[in-house]
């Protein structure tokens, strides 16, 4: 299982996981009020099927042939695409093979999503041994 099916998988279950738990309000709200029970139980039923009534739309990173163009460091700064953090403030970065031709790289713990990227698999190599050399106090996470 890849990275963002993971995610959209733990979209789903959350959604379901809520949906599920709020089914059981309007049967709590017929036996309290005077709600009639056929609207309890018709609101219960589709709180229960909502998760599977629509799709999690997973969204595709931007992608690069050449991810070195995009890590540079200057100084104390990291700069990502158009983005700039301090490296101190940088503690993990997932990187990883997302299928059997692309990999991808993402800051999960500074700005999540904005700075993800994927690039050839070939690459990945080269992109683990850029923070292994230039940000050894940052974690690799696969």
């Amino acid at each position: 299982m890849t990275f963002k099916e993971m995610m959209a998988d733990k979209k789903i279950k959350r959604r379901a996981c809520i949906c599920w738990s709020l089914s059981l309000l309007p049967v709590l709200l017929t036996i309290f009020t005077s709600l009639p029970w056929h609207s309890a139980v018709l609101y219960s039923t589709w709180l229960l099927f909502a998760p599977f009534l629509y799709k999690v739309k997973v969204q595709y990173p931007d992608h690069f042939e050449e991810p070195l163009s995009q890590l540079r460091l200057e100084g104390k700064m990291l700069h990502v695409k158009q983005h700039q953090l301090e490296i101190a403030d940088v503690s993990k970065v997932a990187i990883d093979k997302m299928n059997d031709h692309t990999a991808f790289i993402d800051f999960p713990y500074n700005m999540y999503g904005k700075l993800k990227f994927s690039f050839p698999l070939e690459q990945l190599p080269s992109v683990k041994t850029f923070f292994r050399q230039h940000c050894p106090h940052i974690q690799i996470v696969s």
